[in-house]
């Protein structure tokens, strides 16, 4: 692999599907600016295909931002710590109530913060299994978090985008 594909490097969508449960999810701060230009450039897409929009949810982007804080810290892009992405997904769901979760994630090289919902939107957008999770109309609500740190010695936003139906 090049050092290029290194950076541009996304993982394949976890998606899990569990009956609603009643756990309580923390409070969640507003997300950030490039945070809600990504879902408002994912909602573009979707609107562009006749999907309705998703709806950002303070909850999802507490988890997407938790997501991306643990990528960050682990300098490693997965869906969970040793293969627990799945559980942390179907935690997810009984948090949120829904029947469907579903999660994308991705790093980029750092860029200014107006370009960087344009990169990572478009590399998910071009790869298969992203986008298919992102056009899902069994979506109907997003959080996206990021975290900027480092990866193989580079500058690197990490990113989360969390759904739920």
């Amino acid at each position: 692999m090049s050092p290029r594909q290194r950076f541009v490097r996304l993982s394949v969508s976890a998606v899990a599907v569990i009956a609603g449960g009643s756990a309580v999810f923390p409070s969640a701060a507003p997300a950030d600016a490039v945070s809600n230009a990504v879902a408002a450039r994912i909602n573009a897409y979707r609107a562009s295909h006749g999907l309705p929009r998703l709806v950002v949810d303070g909850r999802l982007s507490h988890a997407a931002r938790s997501q991306s804080s643990a990528m960050m810290s682990r300098r490693t892009l997965a869906h969970g710590p040793s293969g627990s992405g799945k559980q942390r997904l179907t935690r997810l769901c009984m948090q949120m109530k829904a029947s469907t979760v579903g999660e994308t994630i991705g790093w980029i090289r750092f860029r200014r913060p107006s370009a960087q919902a344009a990169g990572i939107v478009r590399w998910w957008m071009n790869s298969p299994p992203h986008r298919a999770a992102l056009m899902s109309s069994t979506f109907k609500r997003i959080g996206v978090g990021r975290r900027i740190g480092r990866a193989a010695g580079h500058k690197v936003v990490w990113f989360t985008a969390d759904m739920s139906g």
